[in-house]
């Protein structure tokens, strides 16, 4: 009998690192007996950023400019921050209790090409090496979680539905769940909905543009825009949204993912180039409309009509102008934070990958084929095995 079963709840550890690459967030989970359907509480949390010299090299593992070496030695220094992030989480006073089952490591996504159109093959690469947090926290480590769904057909992108699905879903309320990271994705929750019915992608830029705008003009070198201050300065440029959200990305149906290959460091050149007589403030300010239009464009083609609400996580949640761009080309549904629902903004992903580590334990499938593409459900990642002998 595993210790979810022989306690009647499992714990479970999530480390997430995502698209803006600013550093790791680490949960612990409780997660109740009835796996699924259940709801998981949040027992604690903790975050590092990434150094910047560190984060310089896993922007250059993402652009592809990172030589191989460097690249490797990235893989295992990753992982080490993610171990000591989630060692701050388990010594922090809500922790107390038994020992985790599983973390699900998500990785530092370094390469997303899921239809093969730069490589050949259809991939999706995340470095952080699992062994060093199996060693370090002793228990085993789910990672690799997207190419199991690549594999059956699928986008390996987005994977946190599941868990949305488990968490938000409701039998009177159509609910939207927006992450904006540094890819904007959203899940449509329908009232009452099965996990068949849940619809989910990638719907454009989030922080990554905002971010890149910062550190290319910013004289500062600021890595973003504390709460949108700057932007909220700003004025729209109505026609560079309108010129970038006219660009096939938007309009295509889902399933779709994106990453740094989309809406990188060749999509920020091209919002720079074509924004050169603008400020600063005016840049940001059209950078958030542009991610709020592109929001409001993926709610319209998530189902039909609009949703009752729409619940924010990521940190773009923080950012107050991108809220209120996003509240004003919104019609109809209320904008709030998943804090009305008690799941902190910042902790929201890692305590999907959290459970997610859960599932693929017991054997369960973590996918969800209408959101992602694929033919049929899959258990997701590998196990890594902690090196303790029993």
């Amino acid at each position: 009998m595993s210790r979810a079963d022989a306690a009647g709840y499992a714990r479970a550890i999530g480390i997430m690192s995502g698209t803006s690459a600013d550093g790791v967030d680490a949960v612990l989970i409780r997660v109740e007996r009835s796996l699924p359907p259940a709801r998981t509480v949040l027992l604690a949390s903790a975050s590092r950023p990434y150094p910047d010299a560190l984060r310089r090299r896993v922007l250059g593992a993402q652009e592809g400019t990172l030589p191989m070496r460097d690249l490797l030695a990235l893989h295992v220094e990753v992982a080490e921050i993610a171990a000591a992030t989630a060692r701050a989480a388990l010594e922090s006073p809500g922790a107390k209790g038994p020992a985790p089952t599983v973390v699900g490591f998500h990785g530092q996504t370094v390469f997303h090409d899921p239809h093969g159109d730069r490589s050949g093959k259809r991939l999706s690469a995340q470095i952080g090496e699992p062994s060093v947090i199996a060693a370090a926290l002793g228990c085993p480590v789910v990672s690799n979680f997207r190419m199991a769904d690549i594999v059956a057909g699928g986008e390996g992108a987005p994977l946190v539905p599941r868990f949305d699905y488990h968490q938000f879903a409701s039998g009177k309320r159509d609910r939207v769940l927006l992450n904006l990271g540094g890819i904007a994705n959203l899940t449509r929750i329908p009232a009452g909905a099965g996990l068949e019915d849940v619809i989910a992608f990638d719907c454009g830029p989030g922080n990554m543009l905002l971010d890149g705008i910062m550190a290319s003009q910013s004289s500062a070198g600021a890595r973003f825009d504390s709460g949108g201050a700057i932007a909220a300065e700003g004025r729209v440029a109505e026609d560079v949204v309108h010129y970038f959200l006219s660009e096939p990305f938007f309009s295509k149906k889902p399933p779709k993912s994106a990453g740094r290959e989309e809406f990188g460091s060749g999509y920020l050149s091209r919002f720079l180039a074509r924004t050169e007589r603008l400020t600063l403030a005016d840049r940001l300010r059209t950078a958030a409309a542009l991610t709020a239009a592109g929001v409001a464009k993926g709610v319209e083609m998530s189902g039909k009509g609009a949703p009752k609400e729409v619940l924010v996580s990521g940190g773009g949640a923080k950012n107050e102008t991108l809220m209120s761009e996003i509240r004003t080309r919104l019609h109809g549904p209320t904008v709030e934070t998943t804090e009305s629902l008690g799941v902190p903004v910042d902790a929201k992903e890692a305590m999907a990958f959290a459970f997610l580590a859960l599932l693929t334990l017991l054997g369960r499938p973590g996918n969800v084929p209408s959101a992602t593409g694929a033919k049929r459900e899959v258990v997701l990642g590998s196990i890594t095995p902690p090196p303790q002998p029993r």
